[in-house]
């Protein structure tokens, strides 16, 4: 039996971390194993924002298979996503939708093919979130994965298959992960 009470004052929690613009957020899922994804959806949904989630999901797996970049833009836009001037976005990157506004993304940054940048995770019994930005020119490569409460600095450079759990500095610059032959 999940607690209405707790529920409310996590629902609570969570309007006070958008209103106070906070880097991150967490909180216990603390619930029987077969409670547990409808304890979460009743934390972050109401009946308004499941439906608002569902359009964003819907316009997000639209930009998705759309290979130009500037249509791409727009679509993460009319979703909430801050994106500045000049950004690429390659094909087959995934942004996650559930809570756009905690993502930005500045001006000349590259997001490269097949990246994916994440506001939220769920390990073990915890449910985080976290600001996301990308900064001014930054590239962020091939297959790579941003985490939420990530901050990639000013023309950070991530190489790619690179999995970023922690902040970059700007203008950091990462190696690319290549295997030789020899």
């Amino acid at each position: 039996m999940i607690d209405k009470q707790k529920i409310q004052t996590l629902q609570d929690s969570l309007k006070l971390f958008f209103d106070n613009d906070e880097k991150s957020m967490s909180f216990t899922v603390d619930c029987c194993l077969k409670d547990r994804i409808s304890f979460i959806e009743k934390v972050i949904f109401s009946q308004s924002s499941k439906a608002a989630f569902y359009f964003r999901f819907f316009l997000s797996k639209l930009a998705y298979y759309i290979d130009y970049s500037p249509i791409k833009v727009f679509i993460y836009r009319l979703i909430g996503i801050k994106i500045g001037k000049g950004v690429f976005i390659s094909p087959d990157v995934i942004i996650d939708v559930h809570f756009p506004q905690l993502i930005k993304i500045d001006d000349y940054a590259i997001l490269g093919l097949g990246s994916a940048v994440f506001c939220h995770d769920f390990i073990s019994n915890m449910y985080r979130l976290g600001q996301v930005h990308i900064g001014k020119g930054a590239v962020i490569g091939a297959y790579s994965l941003i985490g939420c409460g990530v901050h990639i600095g000013e023309q950070a450079n991530i190489g790619a298959k690179s999995a970023i759990g922690k902040d970059v500095p700007d203008f950091h610059k990462q190696p690319q992960k290549l295997k030789s032959d020899d």
